[in-house]
């Protein structure tokens, strides 16, 4: 099973609106969905206990009013310093057109839910525009597992298109050394600032046991050569932040 994030066709628009050079590539279609994120940390007083009715309040809310809404908890596990915040939020829709309907639906009646947000809980926020790089099977999301975000850089004569080829390669060899995981590029769109990287290469594995089946591919089996010889003059990464997630809905 794989983390789920549907995909709606968007124009090359949406890379000059945050800068992103295109290049065609007639043998690569790439897909976005909105995703949202957050940085969340506790206000004062609360805990988990307190997060677990929100969830609660506010998946009875999505099942009634934005049913395409999935999303996900993170805490962090090898990370940057992540002290000023204690867990993020991650919350997908299948389109654009999804997601303003559920955000249209939440701004007209929350059901008092949105003071639940604000009563526990300080919070960043911004939107990606995701692309998938390894597909997604069929069985649905994985309900727990482990993901990393690491920062992309395009080089200056590389597209978009030649970055997700070179991560499609590493994957397909990963996968053939018997790796299970599933990946996507996380676009900055809204609210990211000034950002000083082009895109997140975020991967998904449904287990320690799997990611660590990675590390042994990567260092010892020659995945780490694949990628460098895929990546060459294409795109250089940093290294990721690692962080366990768990489902708490999965939408229709």
């Amino acid at each position: 099973m794989t983390i789920k994030l549907g995909s709606v066709a968007l124009s090359a628009g949406v890379f000059s609106l945050i800068g992103l050079p295109v290049q065609a590539d007639h043998h690569m279609e790439m897909q976005f969905a909105p995703t949202e994120l957050m940085t969340c940390a506790y206000k004062e007083g609360k805990d988990n206990d307190d997060l677990k009715k929100l969830t609660n309040a506010f998946t009875k809310w999505v099942k009634k009013n934005d049913t395409a809404y999935t999303y996900y908890l993170l805490s962090p596990n090898w990370h940057e310093d992540a002290s000023d915040w204690d867990f993020a939020w991650v919350g997908s829709w299948t389109s654009g057109a999804g997601m303003g309907a559920g955000y249209d639906a939440w701004m007209n009646d929350d059901d008092d839910v949105g003071a639940m947000f604000q009563d526990v809980m300080d919070c960043n926020y911004s939107l990606a525009s995701v692309t998938p790089i390894q597909g997604e099977d069929d069985d649905g999301p994985w309900e727990r597992g482990v993901v990393w975000f690491s920062r992309c850089e395009l080089d200056d004569d590389a597209g978009l298109s030649d970055a997700i080829g070179a991560h499609r390669t590493m994957a397909s060899a990963m996968t053939d050394m018997g790796q299970t995981s599933v990946s996507w590029a996380f676009l900055p769109a809204l609210g990211f600032g000034d950002v000083e990287f082009d895109y997140y290469h975020v991967q998904a594995w449904p287990s320690y046991s799997q990611l660590g089946s990675g590390f042994d591919n990567y260092f010892n089996k020659g995945g780490w050569k694949v990628q460098a010889d895929a990546q060459d003059d294409v795109v250089e990464c940093a290294s990721p932040n690692l962080y366990t997630f768990r489902l708490v809905h999965a939408g229709e």
